[in-house]
């Protein structure tokens, strides 16, 4: 742009609304990378809480194979719930841990156990998981094979995902 047609675009009060109009622009465009980024970021980390989540599921029912309770028992905070379907409510690592050792000795116990829905928090320091399970065992009578559903509530404590409370119950009919 020539001197004379700046000079002239300023007298005329066109030069102030040019410089708007490029500023505006350019904030309109710094603003939409901002907006991005967070989207990108913010689902970035939603795959990570859920991808913890899942890494956390698999070592849980390798260490109900292994029978491993005491594993199991650090999966659940210090004052973690247990909400088991027709059982007062279990608190306490220790007492959770007990829990799954009476269930780890039932003959021929199978567990197997996978979230539907996970979802973190914005803050990503607590999420939730609604999932399905399968829990089989065998009896004088024959085999059993429970099926339902489950939510659990998890907390990053000291950076690692603990469980707080912790509920399932069966889709079989009531007897």
């Amino acid at each position: 742009m020539s001197t004379i047609i700046r000079y002239k675009n300023v007298i005329e009060g066109k030069g102030d609304q040019m410089l708007y109009l490029r500023s505006l622009k350019s904030c309109v465009f710094a603003l939409a990378l901002l907006v991005a980024g967070l989207i990108s970021a913010s689902s970035a980390s939603a795959h990570s809480v859920e991808a913890q989540l899942e890494e956390i599921t698999v070592k849980w029912v390798e260490a109900f194979k292994q029978r491993d309770f005491v594993t199991i028992e650090g999966f659940y905070a210090p004052d973690g719930f247990l909400l088991p379907p027709n059982s007062p409510a279990i608190q306490g690592r220790q007492a959770i841990g007990e829990m799954w050792k009476s269930w780890g000795e039932l003959p021929n116990v199978e567990i197997t156990f996978g979230a539907v829905v996970d979802e973190a928090s914005s803050s990503g320091d607590m999420a939730y998981e609604y999932g399905t399970y399968i829990f089989a065992w065998d009896t004088d009578s024959g085999r059993i094979t429970d099926k339902g559903k489950y939510v659990t509530v998890w907390k990053k404590i000291g950076g690692a995902w603990q469980v707080m409370t912790d509920i399932f119950n069966s889709n079989l009919p009531a007897e």
